[in-house]
């Protein structure tokens, strides 16, 4: 586990109770990053994981992508790019994370979405990675490459996320830029552009 001591209690959120009615560009914060966290949590997650446990690690990869671009999308308020991906896990991944955070982006991101490979043929790097479906020694180097496990990098996504979500609400006052960014994107096209439901 690459943050042993993590602990979601540290993460709660408290604000007085709600009540909106009106159209969802126009809902409070509050209710805007529950329904991001709902949806993560209750849809894009789930499916995540469930594609790792039966077999398919790559497509649970690159749902994980999907939703730090997502993220991205949200912290930088635009169209996520490299820099923006690469500024969120810097912000929001263990320290390990830094060292390799543009290397998992143009190299294991980017090959994967673009190339169907887990490097990049159109980049060059140093770090070669070893993508697993779990292992202990995530982040580190192991015979000149460096161990990938895809169970701990969703693990750390969904962290990432609630620590995130955490700052907009209860740090509200050091991070009225980011609250700017996070509406900026949750706005898109009316708020449609948000989220997906999943119907059976």
């Amino acid at each position: 586990m690459t943050l042993p001591n993590w602990n979601s209690d540290d993460y709660l959120v408290d604000f007085e109770d709600i009540t909106y009615t009106g159209p969802i560009v126009n809902a409070p914060l509050e209710m805007k990053t529950g329904w991001l966290m709902k949806y993560l949590h209750d849809v894009i997650f789930p499916d995540a994981i469930k594609a790792i446990v039966n077999g398919s690690e790559l497509s649970g990869l690159l749902l994980g992508f999907s939703i730090i671009d997502y993220l991205a999308g949200y912290f930088a308020g635009r169209k996520s790019q490299a820099k923006d991906f690469v500024a969120f896990l810097n912000r929001y991944f263990p320290e390990q994370y830094k060292q390799y955070a543009k290397d998992i982006y143009h190299h294991l991101r980017s090959g994967l979405v673009h190339n169907l490979t887990l490097q990049n043929p159109w980049a060059q790097t140093d770090t070669l990675f070893l993508v697993e479906k779990r292992s202990e020694e995530h982040l580190k180097k192991i015979n000149e490459r460096t161990v990938f496990s895809i169970y701990h990098f969703i693990e750390d996504i969904r962290r990432a996320e609630i620590m995130f979500l955490y700052d907009l609400i209860m740090k509200a006052s050091e991070n009225q830029e980011l609250i700017n960014n996070f509406h900026k994107r949750f706005n898109k096209q009316n708020g449609a552009a948000s989220m997906m439901v999943k119907t059976d």
